[in-house]
Parts: C-alpha cells; structure tokens; sequence
C-alpha cells in the first residue's frame, strides 16, 4: 500500500481536498488531519493492543464522536447542518485487536492498523485499498512523523495558492478568530514561513506533488482526475463532494461562512486593509519562485527589494492586538516580549539574500 502524506501550504486548502477524497473506496484514511507529536509516538509504543487503541481514541476523541470538533464545524454535517457522526469505540478496539495478532508490530504498523480498524468499524470494505493516506498538516508535524514511523517509501501532497492570497486569508482568518485572542507575533511569523519556505523545505525530504487550490475549485474534474491517474486509483463522483465521513461538510469556522464545496467562481482575491502595498510586492518579490513555477500572475510591479526594514501592516495590526490580548488569561508578558523578537527575526530570515537561488528545490510536479 502507498503512503501519501498530505501538509498544507498555509491556507491553502487541505482540509478542503481532503473532504473531497473522503470515503474513497481506494484509500485508507481518517477524515481529518492527525497531530503527530510524542504523545502520539507513545501510544504507538506501547505494548498491548488495548492500551494503545483506548489511548488513540482518548488523544483523538474527534475521530469518534464529531460533535467535538466545534472549530472544524463537523458538529453541523449534511445537507442542513444538523448532522455529526459517531464510530463504535467498542467495535475499534475489537477490529484493532485483532489485527495486531501474529505481525511484526511497529509504530508503523501500528499507526496503519489504527486506520484499519476505524474503516472495519464504520463496516468499510479494506480489501480494495491501494493508499494509506496520512494529513500531517505541517512541515514540522510531517518530519515527525517519518522520524517516528522511520518512513522510506512515501510520497507528499503539499497543497498550495498563490501566496499573497495564502497570507491574506490566514492572516484575515487568525487575526478575527476569538477576537485575535490567539494570534500573537510568533504566528504571524510562522503563517509568513510556512508560505514562503515549506514547499523547498518539504523538496529536501522527499517526493513532492503540488495541488493548486485554484485547480481543485475552476477544474475540479481534471485535477481530481490527474489525483487519481498518479496513485493509480479509480476516478469516483463522491471526488466533486466536499464530505466528513460520508456527510456533506460546510468548512471551518475561520472562514466565517458556509462553504458549499467547489465554487467554479473562485478568484485569487488579497485583502489590502492588512498590508501596505510595499509589503505585498515585498512578499510577492520572496515568493516570486513560488510564483513563476507554479504558473501564478505577478499581482504587483516587480521590484527587487533585499530587505524591508519597516514594520509592516500586518505587524502593526498583530502588536496592537498583541497590547489589547496581554492581560486576556492572565497576564501574558511573554507576548509582549515577542514583538521585537520576531520583527528582528523577520528581517533576519525573510529577506532575499537568504532566499534567492532555491530554484532546485521548487517542486515541478503539478497534479
């Protein structure tokens, strides 16, 4: 079976992609993406069978009950946003139990014996299954992952839009969640990287294919279709279906709005009350790899700025919220500290000097 990883480029639509392979015949998968830390590689250590499937639906309750997950707004699935599932708990364990009998058992096999046992308990056939699909989200949750399962033999799926939108969303999307409660200059400064750096970062560790979320939505059917010829798996209609386990799916709370799935109107939209326009050509100058090789439009006049030493909008808008959240929860001093750290930082490491000639580690393969 082959192992396809599945991390997001920023706000660029993974989860969204996801929902459209849900319940595919041909791939073994949970319905959300899996936080990979050491509680994680724990629970795939221990000895019993028991411990460790009663541990992972404890770690991962959402799984079992989507009620849970509120942000994610799987408590409102279907049609008229009044359905949720719920996998038999019992009947997991059971499942899992007996498939850890007479294998060598590692975390690997482990982790693939979890996804097993939850398809078997929602009384899923296994046998067609070609691709065991694992969402790590995260390039630092994705390192992880292969250091925990020691992974040779994989491929990644790194979904990707053009980048100023990429950062206009997450930064819209963050800054207006719970009141900007938790988005502080360190987030900031990591939506920034994961835009910019993790797709060469990513090119280092393994085999990588780009999904463009602008692909999924204006040609949903030839993207879904060119998915499906690479992994060698059948094309199916429920792909054109943005779906939790079988349940029509309306979209995370972040986006502040019902999503109805693939909107054939998609346009590549940046929200410029956050930016200065010399910020924007400033991250389109550092993205403009990104840009050119994935066949983008250069929004902006090309200039080629080394380094932009003023503060920007968007830090301007997160240090003002980061004063106005200080005391939300207690007082939170380190917050405050973050402010010149990582504004220095930001000069330091997103810059072009630092960035300029990574053209060998820009993915080439578009799917």
């Amino acid at each position: 079976m082959k192992v396809v990883l599945l991390v997001a480029g920023g706000r660029a639509g993974s989860d969204f992609f996801h929902s459209l392979i849900d319940d595919h015949q041909e791939i073994l998968q949970l319905p959300g993406y899996l936080k990979i830390d050491d509680n994680l590689s724990n629970i795939l250590s221990k000895k019993f069978p028991n411990d460790i499937s009663k541990e992972f639906i404890k770690s991962y309750p959402v799984f079992f009950d989507s009620r849970i997950n509120k942000e994610e707004r799987w408590d409102k699935l279907g049609i008229k946003k009044n359905k949720f599932f719920k996998v038999d708990k019992k009947k997991f364990c059971e499942k899992f139990k007996i498939l850890s009998k007479n294998k060598t058992i590692n975390k690997f096999t482990n982790l693939k014996n979890l996804h097993l046992a939850y398809a078997l308990a929602r009384n899923k056939d296994v046998s067609k299954k070609k691709i065991f699909f694992v969402h790590t989200h995260l390039l630092q949750w994705t390192k992880l992952f292969l250091k925990i399962c020691k992974l040779k033999n994989f491929e990644i799926i790194y979904t990707t839009r053009h980048p100023l939108a990429s950062l206009s969303s997450a930064f819209k999307a963050w800054i207006n969640y719970d009141k900007g409660s938790s988005f502080f200059p360190k987030d900031l400064h990591n939506e920034i990287g994961r835009i910019i750096n993790d797709s060469f970062e990513l090119n280092k560790i393994g085999k990588v294919s780009i999904i463009k979320l602008e692909k999924v939505h204006l040609e949903n059917k030839k993207t879904m279709k060119n998915f499906c010829k690479k992994f060698k798996i059948k094309y199916e209609k429920s792909l054109t279906q943005s779906t939790k386990n079988g349940l029509i799916w309306w979209g995370d709370i972040f986006s502040r709005r019902y999503l109805s799935g693939i909107n054939k109107n998609l346009k590549i939209k940046i929200n410029e009350k956050y930016f200065f326009k010399r910020d924007l050509i400033f991250f389109q100058n550092l993205s403009s790899d990104l840009i050119k090789n994935y066949h983008y439009k250069f929004l902006y006049p090309k200039k080629n700025i080394l380094f932009n030493l003023a503060p920007m909008k968007c830090e301007l808008i997160v240090w003002r919220n980061t004063i106005k959240n200080l005391f939300y929860k207690g007082f939170r001093w380190k917050h405050l500290l973050s402010i010149p750290f990582f504004y220095i930082l930001r000069i330091l490491l997103f810059n072009n000097i630092l960035i300029r000639n990574r053209k060998n580690f820009v993915t080439k393969s578009i799917i």
